[in-house]
């Protein structure tokens, strides 16, 4: 009688503690399970994106690339189609971003500036990586100053870059510079990005270093005022 006794309060002590606890059990359980189902949905979701993403700029890139480089104006008209496709589509892709810029590339060939820079802005306002970002913003500041807008140019390249822009940036500085005249200025700038040149970026130095002849040697601006000062001391003897 009393193991009978036992049971039951044990059955009864069981159910008390469901009654407690089972409403947020199950509702553990229902969360654990709708956070699985829905991580499964977004991979699968993610993926499907992802892929169809990929395929758009496939085919933009076959128009893009068509003639070695040079799409007549039908695969031109199906390239910028494909691109408006993933900007309005998959803008926070990388793809998007990508599309821009060659677009860009091949509007400043054909040199159509107003829509090379627009293209770049795209880049600017909507990317998320960083880098595609800053390369944006260097082909800008050139764009903006072969329109004519040096002061706009100058002012995309100011600030702290990583050092994998930091030499492209100074250089670009310098090829604004020597637009406006200001060849002391230029040399200044060229100096920089030699300096800042990482070894894997030497094979672009040699155009850089071209740049730095042609502006000769800087004016030995010291040597001059010692000059000045030794005259004037002759001159008081």
């Amino acid at each position: 009688m009393a193991d009978h006794l036992t049971e039951e309060e044990q059955i009864e002590s069981l159910k008390r503690w469901w009654k407690e606890n089972g409403t947020g059990i199950v509702t553990g359980v229902v969360l654990a399970l709708a956070a699985y189902f829905g991580w499964q949905w977004w991979q699968g979701k993610e993926r499907t994106e992802a892929e169809a993403a990929s395929n758009v700029y496939q085919s933009f890139v076959e128009a893009v690339s068509a003639n070695q480089g040079n799409p007549d104006n039908k695969q031109l008209t199906t390239a910028q189609s494909l691109a408006r496709e993933l900007k309005d589509s998959y803008a926070a892709r990388i793809y998007s971003a990508q599309a821009s810029l060659q677009l860009a590339g091949l509007a400043a060939q054909k040199n159509d500036l107003e829509a090379a820079a627009r293209e770049l802005q795209w880049v600017l306002d909507n990317s998320g990586e960083e880098a595609l970002k800053l390369v944006a913003k260097r082909r800008l500041a050139a764009v903006k100053a072969a329109r004519g807008e040096t002061s706009e140019a100058l002012a995309l390249l100011e600030g702290n870059v990583p050092a994998s822009f930091a030499a492209l940036y100074a250089e670009t500085r310098g090829d604004i510079l020597m637009q406006k005249g200001d060849k002391e200025a230029a040399r200044s700038a060229y100096l920089e990005a030699r300096a800042q040149l990482l070894p894997e970026q030497a094979a672009n130095g040699r155009l850089l270093e071209l740049k730095i002849e042609s502006l000769g040697e800087a004016p030995a601006a010291n040597n001059a005022d010692s000059g000045s000062e030794a005259d004037k001391e002759s001159d008081a003897q």
